[in-house]
This record gives structure tokens, C-alpha cells and sequence, in this order.
């Protein structure tokens, strides 16, 4: 056992070296023939390197062996009592309450704890003095990530098409984006890519995957995956959501308004 642990371990370095081999070369080479200067502080960068290299390979292990399974066999037997119930072979969407409930506080937990939106929503805080807190902009998103995943695991359940349902998605995004303030624009939609980073994403598609198998009729490829857009998506609509209401809310230049984090945000 320790042995195939130990060699599955390798096999994960081995494949982490291999794919950090690129970023490797352009940053090195870069500070070789262009800049000509070696790093400062080299030996801790080399430490951190290697501390760099291990997590990811741990954590491509941990993939492997925790998060996607446990994806995988949630959705099984989510779906299962449903599927048991249904009669010729008819699923009704209103049969997965429990499915529709999972997918979104799966979506709303691992947004919270995702290490990229938790460093963003700090920075944030700092670039606003404080007008927006880290918290407040790490709950909205994960509320939008949260709306994501369900529609999009009752998008699979339904069976309807993926281009109609990114189509009304895009479409509520435009109208928000008319409605918000300009500066805060930018920030909603860099905030799907900081929500669907390293913890989302692997646990989501196993799920997601996962349903579009056991749901008959559906297709794994075609329907299962397409989640991870909404996911992606549903912040952006979150974040400008919250902007406008804070917008409509204030009663004029003050704190607590859009004002005075546009204002922090010029001013940082």
C-alpha cells in the first residue's frame, strides 16, 4: 500500500514538473536574456519553488482520490431516489429537491474558500479603505456562484440547451452592466474567473458530470459539462446586482454608497 501510494506520489511530480516546466523557462529565461540580473532573494524563490511544485502535486493527488469521487458518488445518489420513482422512464425536474439543494451550497461553500477570490477580496478592501469589505464581496459572489450552479444542474435535469441558457444569462449580464456603476464594472467581471479557481472547479465538474450519467437521456459530454460557465457567469450578474442596489440605495454622496468606493478606488 505504501508503496503504491508512494509511487503514485512520483508519477504526480513527475507530471507537476513537466507542466510548470513552461512557466519555468519563460520566467527564468526572462530574467537570463533580458532583464540580466538574477533574482533577489534567490534561495527563497527556489524554496518557495519547490513548496510551489509539492502542493500542486498533492493537490493533483487529492483530486484524484478525494474530490472527484466524492463529486461523482454525490450525484449518484442524489439522483437515485428520483430516478427509483419515476414511471416509464419520465423524470420530473421537481422530483430533485435535494440535488437542486446540494448543488447550490456546494456552489456557495466552495466559493468561500476558494485562495484566489479570498486574496482579491482583501486586496478590494484595502484599494477601498475599507467601503467594501472582504467579506461582503466574498459572500455576494459566492451567493452568484451558488444561483449559477443550481440553474445550471436544472438546466441538465430539464434537458434545456445550452446555447438558450447562456443566451438569457448574457442578456441579464448586458442589462446590469447598463444599469451599474461603470468603475465597479470591471471588478464583477474579473470575479468569475477569481470564484471558479482550483476548489471550484474539479468538484463542480465531477458533480455536474456525474448527473448528466445518471439522468437518462442526457449526455456527460454535451450535457454534463457547461456548468463550470455558469459558474463563471452568475458572479459577474451577482456582483453587479449588489452594485446597482447599493447605487439605488444611497441617498447621495456618503458612506456606504458607490460613491465613496469609487472615490477610495481612484484615490488607491
Amino acid at each position: 500500500m505504501m508503496g503504491a501510494t508512494l509511487a503514485e506520489l512520483g508519477a504526480a511530480l513527475a507530471a507537476t514538473l513537466l507542466d510548470a516546466a513552461p512557466i519555468a523557462l519563460v520566467v527564468f529565461g526572462f530574467q537570463a536574456l533580458v532583464l540580466r540580473r538574477r533574482p533577489a532573494h534567490l534561495p527563497r524563490v527556489m524554496i518557495g519553488a519547490v513548496y510551489v511544485v509539492l502542493g500542486l502535486a498533492l493537490f493533483r493527488l487529492g483530486l484524484e482520490w478525494s474530490l472527484l469521487p466524492i463529486g461523482t458518488d454525490l450525484s449518484d445518489r442524489l439522483t437515485a431516489p428520483a430516478l427509483a420513482a419515476a414511471r416509464d422512464g419520465a423524470v420530473a425536474w421537481r422530483d430533485f429537491l435535494w440535488l437542486y439543494v446540494f448543488a447550490a451550497t456546494l456552489g456557495f461553500a466552495t466559493t468561500m474558500v476558494e485562495p484566489a477570490l479570498t486574496a482579491i477580496a482583501n486586496r478590494v478592501g484595502e484599494l477601498t479603505g475599507g467601503t467594501l469589505s472582504p467579506l461582503t464581496l466574498r459572500l455576494v459572489v459566492a451567493a452568484g456562484v451558488s444561483l449559477g450552479l443550481l440553474f445550471g444542474t436544472l438546466r441538465i435535469v430539464t434537458g434545456l440547451p445550452l446555447p438558450w441558457a447562456v443566451a438569457g444569462l448574457v442578456g441579464l449580464i448586458a442589462l446590469l452592466v447598463a444599469l451599474a456603476p461603470r468603475q465597479l464594472v470591471p471588478l464583477a467581471f474579473d470575479c468569475g474567473g477569481f470564484a471558479t479557481s482550483v476548489v471550484t472547479v474539479p468538484m463542480v465538474a465531477a458533480f455536474a458530470v456525474g448527473v448528466a450519467t445518471a439522468i437518462p437521456g442526457r449526455d456527460p459530454l454535451t450535457d454534463g459539462f457547461g456548468v463550470i460557465l455558469f459558474a463563471l457567469l452568475s458572479p459577474v450578474a451577482s456582483v453587479l446586482a449588489f452594485a446597482v442596489m447599493l447605487e439605488r440605495g444611497k441617498q447621495g454622496p456618503g458612506p456606504g454608497g458607490t460613491d465613496a468606493v469609487q472615490a477610495a478606488t481612484r484615490s488607491g
